[in-house]
């Protein structure tokens, strides 16, 4: 993988949404809609500018931060196990193979369990799970970029928050 995640700490993008969130988009107007995970599973049309796209994504992280503010590593122990949990699990994993096939979402699930975002166990049940998705539209070969890891960490608190 050419970008490397753990340049990306949840502590450090979360500080980062703390103050942008009061800015204005460019022309003055209102701050943008917030970006729903739901909505960046689309078309390349449906995608915001780079910079639009990675400010949604910090504001997805400033609620889920924890009372304390502090949040250790591993983010993602294990697996919540309930309806919405499991929906959006198969939502992030079609999103890595839709966007890097199926090798490439297995090594990115390898990477983070590498840096610290998920525990090993955490991993092997994401990697059971992917295994039962349809992969006829994966997209082998492709590599995922920085905004591909933001999002693919905005899951993995969202995740976290629901245990």
């Amino acid at each position: 993988m050419s970008i490397n995640p753990r340049d990306y700490d949840l502590d450090e993008l979360r500080k980062m949404a703390r103050e942008r969130g009061g800015k204005t988009n460019g022309g003055g107007d209102a701050e943008e809609p917030d970006i729903g995970l739901g909505s960046l599973g689309g078309s390349d049309e449906d995608v915001p500018a780079s910079g639009s796209f990675r400010e949604g994504l910090y504001r997805e992280l400033l609620p889920l931060e924890a009372g304390s503010g502090e949040t250790t590593k591993p983010y993602l122990s294990s697996l919540p196990e309930n309806y919405a949990a499991e929906n959006m699990i198969f939502e992030w994993l079609e999103f890595l193979l839709l966007h890097a096939g199926y090798q490439g979402a297995t090594e990115a699930l390898d990477y983070y369990e590498s840096i610290g975002w998920v525990t090993e166990e955490a991993e092997a049940a994401l990697n059971d799970y992917l295994l039962g998705i349809d992969g006829q539209a994966a997209n082998e070969g492709n590599s995922l970029d920085v905004d591909d890891h933001m999002l693919s960490l905005v899951y993995v608190a969202k995740l976290a928050s629901m245990h």
